[in-house]
């Protein structure tokens, strides 16, 4: 399927991965929270280039949990999308592709 029909920009995913699609109210605690997302992952091991490539699926879903774990206050599923955000930056980091070069 032709790389998902061009992705959606990754706010908008982000929004939809929080089941408010329509809704711009959050943007700017959205927005942090996707270069939160970015700067963690440079932090854990995977390359600057790779953490910036949106039209990555990896990198789209490690984003996407990463919201879904830290955004709001009243989450009880923050601490199993933080292991699996963590999980998707430790197998980011340990392949070529995705590594930061040392």
């Amino acid at each position: 399927m032709a790389e998902a029909a061009e992705a959606a920009p990754i706010l908008d995913a982000c929004r939809a991965a929080l089941r408010f699609a329509g809704c711009t109210d959050y943007d700017e605690e959205v927005s942090d929270l996707i270069g939160a997302a970015r700067a963690k992952m440079r932090a854990g091991g995977v390359s600057g280039e790779k953490s910036e490539d949106d039209a990555d699926p990896l990198v789209r879903i490690a984003i996407k949990t990463y919201v879904k774990a830290n955004f709001g206050m009243d989450n009880p599923d923050a601490t199993r999308y933080a292991e699996a955000f963590e999980s998707y930056v430790t197998q980011m980091k340990c392949t070529a592709e995705y590594g930061a070069r040392s």
